[in-house]
């Protein structure tokens, strides 16, 4: 008697675990947050949300959240600022941020016809070279520079 109701506990309980899947909330700071800060977040995070990750950008200004069982937006807020981390007003998107974006930065990509996808490679970067000339990349892709 003992075996089904275990398996039925067992699989209610998969069950509810696969239905959640995570989402992501993203705070900026007003000023960039130190490692040490970040290492004393993520191991106090854990009395907000058990299940809670947290990431950030190379700056440390954005703070990426992810959960299975997101709070409300104001207990993140509330907790990231009790430890020192003042936030800028509201959430950004992964769109804001260009997280969904298409790669900004030119890509060969070989479709079997090299000419023509040597072509297509160097107008992508003779493009991305005139708009950002600080940052200019070779006309020659990675895979033919030795």
């Amino acid at each position: 008697m003992k075996r089904p109701f275990l398996l039925a506990a067992l699989l209610l309980s998969m069950s509810g675990a696969m239905a959640q899947s995570p989402a992501f909330i993203f705070f900026e700071t007003v000023n960039p947050a130190t490692p040490g800060q970040l290492k004393r977040l993520t191991e106090a995070l854990v009395a907000v949300d058990a299940g809670a990750e947290l990431f950030h950008s190379d700056d440390y200004r954005i703070l990426q959240l992810k959960s299975s069982s997101v709070q409300a937006e104001g207990i993140y807020r509330a907790f990231f600022e009790s430890n020192g981390i003042q936030l800028k007003a509201g959430t950004r998107t992964a769109e804001d941020l260009g997280l969904n974006a298409s790669p900004a930065v030119p890509v060969y990509i070989a479709t079997g016809d090299e000419q023509a996808d040597m072509a297509r490679y160097r107008a992508a970067v003779d493009q991305w070279n005139a708009v950002h000339p600080e940052q200019q990349i070779s006309a020659t892709p990675i895979h033919q520079q030795r």
